[in-house]
Order: structure tokens, then C-alpha cells, then sequence
């Protein structure tokens, strides 16, 4: 049990180090949008339009559902 508590708190410290040493700015939100087919041309389109200007990456992928936009705002 103590070796998965400081398992995942070494985890938590190595994500934030990388987030301040790399100069990289997490995501305000990620969502989902149900595409079938996903085609990436036809996600960031759907993508820019729900986030404006706050648009960041959109990408597909697949799951238990069928094809999935992923966008980053």
C-alpha cells in the first residue's frame, strides 16, 4: 500500500515538474464529440466551432462507442 501511495505522488511531482520546467500550459477542457466516421479535417472544423478561439488540438480515436473527436480548448 505505501508503495503505491508514493508510486502515484511521484508521479503527480514528475508531471508537474514537466509542466513548469517545459514551459507547457494544461488544457482549460477536454471533451468528446461523437464523429462516424472521424475524419481530422471534419474534428477540427467541429472542434473550432464548439472552442473559438479557445481551440487548441482536436484528434480522433476510437472507443467502445465508435469513432470519437477529442478536442483541447
Amino acid at each position: 500500500m505505501f508503495s503505491v501511495q508514493v508510486r502515484k505522488r511521484s508521479v503527480v511531482i514528475l508531471a508537474i515538474t514537466m509542466l513548469v520546467l517545459g514551459g507547457l500550459e494544461p488544457a482549460e477542457c477536454a471533451f468528446a464529440i461523437p464523429l462516424n466516421p472521424c475524419t481530422l479535417a471534419e474534428c477540427i472544423a467541429e472542434c473550432k466551432k464548439a472552442l473559438q478561439a479557445k481551440f487548441l488540438s482536436a484528434t480522433c480515436a476510437a472507443s467502445s462507442q465508435g469513432k470519437l473527436c477529442i478536442c483541447l480548448g
